[in-house]
């Protein structure tokens, strides 16, 4: 396992903690912003071939 599936797969991991956490806080603004976040590393994971988490899923 490369180094940037290494790092990717850890952005995906503290971005889905920080997207529970904005839904937790309600609010809806971070939700959004976390979302797109979250988005965006798997569509780049899965543009490069990078299995990621079944439990990776948005809220």
């Amino acid at each position: 396992m490369g180094e940037f599936s290494i790092r990717l797969r850890q952005r995906i991991y503290d971005t889905e903690t920080a997207l529970r956490r904005a839904v937790y806080a309600k609010d809806p603004y971070a939700v959004q912003v976390e979302q797109g976040e979250l988005d965006s590393l798997l569509r780049i994971a899965a543009e490069h071939g990078v299995d990621v988490a079944p439990s990776t899923t948005a809220a």
